[in-house]
C-alpha cells in the first residue's frame, strides 16, 4: 500500500467519524425541548420532554394542601432558527375549567430558552380544605403550545401531621 492510499484511508476514516458524531448531535441535541418544574410539598419534581413523550403528554405531580405550589416551565430552542409559540396554561377540575393561568406568545432566539412561571395557592383552590376523606384531591393543569398539549394530573394531598408523637 502506498503512502497516498494510507493518507486517503485516514481522511476517509476521519470523515466517517465526524459524520457519525454529527448524526448523533443532530438526532440527540437539536430540537425544541420543554421541562416543567414543580415546587411544593417535600421535594420538587422535574418533568422533561422524554418523560412527557413516554406517557403520551400526561404526567402526575402532587403538592400538599395549605402550601403554595410554584411552577416553572422552560422551553429550550436548540435549533438554527428562531421559535415562536402561543402558550396557554389552564387549571381544570373534573370537566370544568377553573381558570387560565398563563396566556402569552413567546419568541425564542436560536439556541436560547424562555421561562414561564406561575403559582397556585392550594388554600385559595379549596378554602375550607377538600371535603373530608377525599384526599388526594385531583386537578389538571393543561399546557398548550403550537398544537401540542401536555397534561399534568395535580394531586393535592393531605399535609403531614404537625404533631410529634
Amino acid at each position: 500500500m502506498t503512502a497516498k492510499r494510507k493518507i486517503l484511508f485516514l481522511y476517509l476514516s476521519i470523515a466517517c467519524f465526524l459524520g457519525l458524531i454529527s448524526v448523533f448531535f443532530v438526532d440527540g441535541y437539536l430540537g425544541i425541548y420543554d421541562t416543567l418544574y414543580i415546587k411544593g410539598g417535600v421535594q420538587g419534581q422535574k418533568i422533561e420532554l422524554y418523560q412527557w413523550q413516554r406517557r403520551d403528554g400526561n404526567w402526575t405531580g402532587s403538592v400538599w394542601w395549605g402550601q403554595e405550589a410554584r411552577f416553572r416551565y422552560e422551553i429550550s430552542n436548540r435549533e438554527f432558527s428562531p421559535y415562536s409559540a402561543d402558550i396557554e396554561v389552564s387549571l381544570w377540575h373534573q370537566e370544568d375549567m377553573v381558570r387560565s393561568l398563563v396566556s402569552l406568545q413567546i419568541q425564542i432566539a436560536r439556541f436560547d430558552r424562555a421561562t414561564i412561571e406561575w403559582a397556585l395557592d392550594t388554600i385559595a383552590l379549596e378554602p375550607g380544605g377538600p371535603p373530608p376523606n377525599t384526599y388526594p384531591y385531583l386537578y389538571f393543569i393543561t399546557i398548550r403550545s403550537n398544537g401540542i398539549e401536555r397534561e399534568l394530573k395535580l394531586y393535592i394531598t393531605e399535609p403531614p401531621s404537625q404533631e410529634l408523637r
